[in-house]
Order: C-alpha cells, then sequence, then structure tokens
C-alpha cells in the first residue's frame, strides 16, 4: 500500500511538472509573438502599410482627402493600440505643430474644409515606415 501511494505521488509530480512545463512554452510563443516590432517588418509589409497613407501625401491635396486619411489613421492607430503593434502608430500635425491626432486619439476634429487644398508631408522612421504626418493649409 506504501509503494502504491509514493507511486501516486510521483504521477502526480511529473502532471504537475507537465503541466509548467507547458504553460512555460505558451507564455514563451505569446510573449515572442507580441515581441515583433518594425525591426522585424519585411519589405512588404511596410509598403503595404505606406501604401494606404503615401496616395495622400503631396502638394494640392482637397480637403476631403485630408479628412479621408485622418479618418485611416485614426482607424490604424486603434488597430495597433488593440494588437500592441505599437510601432505602427501614426501622429499627426497641423502648421503650428501642434497634434490632432496620436495614439490616445479616439476621435479628432476635421481640420479642413471644402474647397481648400492642402500640403501634406510625411516623416519615415528608420526602416521606412510613416510615423508622422504634417498638414499645412495652402
Amino acid at each position: 500500500m506504501e509503494n502504491a501511494s509514493k507511486a501516486l505521488i510521483i504521477a502526480g509530480a511529473i502532471l504537475v511538472a507537465i503541466m509548467i512545463i507547458s504553460l512555460g512554452v505558451l507564455l514563451f510563443n505569446r510573449m515572442g509573438g507580441a515581441a515583433k516590432d518594425a525591426a522585424n517588418m519585411d519589405e512588404q509589409e511596410i509598403a503595404a502599410f505606406n501604401s494606404k497613407i503615401t496616395p495622400y501625401l503631396g502638394n494640392s491635396i482637397a480637403g476631403s482627402q485630408v479628412n479621408a486619411l485622418l479618418q485611416y489613421c485614426l482607424s490604424s492607430n486603434m488597430s495597433a493600440v488593440n494588437s500592441g503593434e505599437t510601432y505602427k502608430y501614426i501622429t499627426v500635425t497641423d502648421e503650428t505643430g501642434a497634434t490632432i491626432l496620436d495614439k490616445d486619439s479616439t476621435t479628432f476634429t476635421r481640420v479642413t474644409t471644402g474647397g481648400k487644398y492642402y500640403t501634406v508631408t510625411g516623416t519615415y522612421s528608420s526602416n521606412g515606415l510613416v510615423t508622422t504626418i504634417s498638414i499645412k493649409q495652402n
């Protein structure tokens, strides 16, 4: 009877050890995925991210297009917050340098009006990802 008791204790200890190891492997895999940053993005991912923004960059951009860009940046930032992809935040500033939109924004005030045109420029990070957009009225 004593041997059976010891065998059950050993079996229980082995099961607990397996569960702890499995939990460690699971946490390691999840943390590895969350640690992915802009340095690990390949050129195609960067190009795909930037391709949604670059059509709005340039001189003589209509106010409606600027508002569409702001709406895209807001949804992109909210998506980045939800997924933990902090390197994908886009900050938008006006001609005075005041922040219109950033990672903490949940809404924005329209800064453009119909019939006016704007110069929209982008600032890129060291890996080529658009990180800041500046809007200046022409």
